[in-house]
């Protein structure tokens, strides 16, 4: 996906079912506390779809421009020059909101462009409680709804990812709700088929078929350090051991996946975390290492998460580097010994 954003505290893509009123239900979620941004995609300013919004937590509105992949350009409504079978922009009007969206796996898609919402509100990352809700009806292949989710190519340490909806992957036909701590790869120190890819997620246990207006809910809390899915308002309990993270962690019970624990902070291009190989967890007792590295204060930090988390005072020692096209930024690789937690000045 590219670098774009239909990501808010709360987020419409449609409706759920039928209702008489549709201009109703609209004018009762914009009035929302704590709303960051809202598209019902008939609120217009200067022919472009804006966002409602609190205004006692944000102070404007984040207008979506149209988009399609292999064409740079951004679009108005108005302006939309394709009209070919996968990219004319059509509407659905039989959900409570009134206007509802066609989007085509990127023949035509909204976004909010990343200098627009960067380190906003909108910006949902660090330990940032949200809800993220979409009304959608899918009518063909299932995939991304709605979300902050640069894949970078699909390299292991490539990616911007923050947080997004799903709506099936992994075989599952159900809500999934994804949310990265690193922006790439959720366990780059596993070699086993899938490691590239970001595996942090919930997954609700109540499915859902096409041809159906569905409202697919995210919510994340960080004093419970737990991401929640929901279908049409309901969180179904499930217990699936991602394939990947069951090669890392080697756990001797399934992992639960609703709600799903996620003790880090959401990813930044600021502030993110960096995890790394070079262990046997088996003989080491080590699941996993990683830096976090925070640019806006100049400091990377040490951590790791080991079997006997009371008792391991182990020191390693570690190598880290800068580099841009294969060239060193820094003058030599930042080297030093660390125990867990322990943190160290960037050079500028």
């Amino acid at each position: 996906m590219r670098s774009c954003c239909l990501l808010t505290t709360l987020l419409i893509l449609g409706g759920v079912v039928s209702a008489d009123e549709p201009n109703d239900h609209a004018s009762q979620v914009a009035q929302t506390k704590g709303l960051i941004a809202f598209w019902d995609f008939s609120l217009t300013k200067e022919d472009t779809w804006n966002s409602y919004h609190d205004k006692d937590v944000v102070d404007r509105a984040y207008p979506v421009v149209l988009r399609r992949i292999g064409d740079p350009k951004a679009y108005k409504p108005e302006e939309w020059p394709y009209d070919d079978e996968r990219s004319r922009l059509t509407f659905d009007k039989s959900g409570p909101f009134g206007n509802a969206v066609r989007f085509d796996q990127g023949y035509i898609f909204a976004e909010v462009p990343r200098k627009d919402f960067d380190e906003t509100p909108l910006d949902v990352c660090g330990r940032r409680p949200f809800t993220l809700i979409a009304w959608a009806k899918f009518v063909g292949k299932r995939h991304l709804v709605a979300g902050i989710w640069d894949e970078g190519g699909w390299n292991k340490y490539g990616g911007r990812r923050q947080i997004a909806l799903f709506g099936g992957l992994f075989g599952s036909k159900s809500v999934i709700g994804h949310i990265s701590a690193t922006g790439a790869s959720s366990y780059p120190q596993s070699t086993i088929s899938g490691s590239q890819y970001a595996r942090c997620r919930a997954i609700d246990g109540q499915g859902f078929g096409n041809d159906e207006w569905v409202s697919m809910a995210m919510t994340f809390d960080p004093d419970r350090d737990e991401a929640v899915v929901y279908t049409n308002g309901v969180a179904t309990p499930t217990e699936i051991t991602d394939s990947v993270a069951r090669d890392v962690f080697r756990p001797k019970k399934p992992i639960a996946s609703n709600p799903y624990r996620f003790p880090w902070s959401i990813y930044s291009p600021r502030a993110f975390v960096l995890k790394y190989n070079g262990y046997n967890v088996e003989t080491s007792g080590v699941y996993e290492h990683w830096l976090e590295v925070e640019t806006d204060t100049g400091k990377l930090t040490y951590r790791r998460d080991a079997s006997d988390r009371t008792t391991d005072e182990r020191s390693f020692r570690v190598s880290f580097n800068v580099e841009r096209e294969s060239e060193s930024l820094l003058i030599e690789p930042l080297v030093f010994t660390a125990v867990d937690g322990a943190s160290i000045k960037l050079p500028d």
